[in-house]
């Protein structure tokens, strides 16, 4: 019988429990690492009733035990680097970026209200907001001893919001620039916005394209559809793909078929993504011609009478 350790190969005698010769690496931790990668190897246990350690220093792979434990301890922490490496897939760089987006947006928000606020506190109303406010309120000029000091805090904090918004502009870039690489059908149908947006709620290009149409329509509504199943809401007609233009532009009494034929096309694309990536010029075409046949057939329904 042959057993596989991560330092060598032994062959048993199963009938005498005995090694009958064996095969050592290489003391290389990085060509034993690859090696682990492709086929299980032993890392703890015995052969024939010796214990690995005292195999390892027998035969010349390691020169005492406190050396063996310090390599089998410094391959363990390569193995999970590497293993952790092959799992960053360029879809999970997509997902990394428009949650990146997601979460800039919403820290702006907040920190845009509050300089929003003081800026009133210290010198007048304003309709102006976020980048608009900040870059303001850097150019002004002090005149009033008894405001510098506030001032000067307010434009550090606008300055530290502009460089917050010039990050997500960067981001934005990053995914207009990867999204065609990664998912060429889904950007030309949904747009590299909006894609990345429904890999990240689906968790992934390979769980978007095995999702059914059905999902993919209403995924990102989860309180609706929570609604929905405990009795307290109809069932929505569309999730975060409302944000796509040929539904949030679209009659109330359209955007259900409408997203109905926009999931199903996504559909689609995703699994051309997944496992061909090459642009299906058809699917575009064909969603454009279903959404006008929507939008010629699906009249206004007529209100009930009372």
């Amino acid at each position: 019988m042959q057993i596989r350790t991560w330092f060598g190969i032994f062959n048993v005698d199963v009938e005498n429990n005995t090694i009958i010769n064996a095969e050592i690496f290489p003391n290389d931790l990085s060509s034993i690492t690859k090696r682990l990668l492709h086929e299980p190897l032993l890392l703890r246990g015995n052969v024939a009733g010796s214990d690995l350690r005292n195999l390892a220093v027998k035969y010349g792979f390691a020169g005492s035990n406190d050396e063996y434990d310090k390599l089998l301890h410094e391959l363990e922490i390569m193995l999970a680097k590497e293993q952790v490496a092959q799992t960053v897939t360029p879809d999970r760089r997509i997902i990394a970026a428009v949650e990146a987006i997601d979460d800039l947006n919403e820290t702006g928000n907040v920190l845009s209200e509050r300089l929003r606020e003081w800026y009133i506190m210290n010198f007048e109303d304003t309709i102006l907001k976020g980048e608009e406010l900040a870059r303001k309120i850097i150019g002004i000029g002090m005149d009033d001893p008894g405001k510098a000091s506030d001032l000067e805090i307010m434009q550090s904090f606008s300055s530290s919001l502009v460089a917050s918004y010039e990050t997500r502009d960067r981001i934005e870039e990053y995914l207009k620039k990867n999204m065609p690489l990664i998912a060429p059908n889904i950007t030309c149908i949904t747009g590299h916005i909006l894609g990345a947006r429904l890999l990240s709620i689906a968790g992934g290009l390979e769980k978007l394209a095995f999702m059914p149409s059905s999902t993919i329509q209403v995924i990102g509504a989860n309180n609706a559809l929570f609604k929905h199943l405990k009795g307290k809401a109809p069932s929505p007609k569309h999730g975060v793909i409302f944000r796509h233009p040929l539904i949030n532009t679209a009659p109330k009494w359209q955007r259900g078929k409408i997203a109905r034929v926009l999931a199903a096309k996504i559909s689609l694309a995703s699994r051309y993504d997944l496992y061909s990536g090459e642009v299906k010029e058809d699917l575009q075409r064909e969603l454009r011609l279903k959404v006008e046949a929507i939008r010629k057939n699906s009249t206004r329904p007529k209100k009930k009478s009372r």
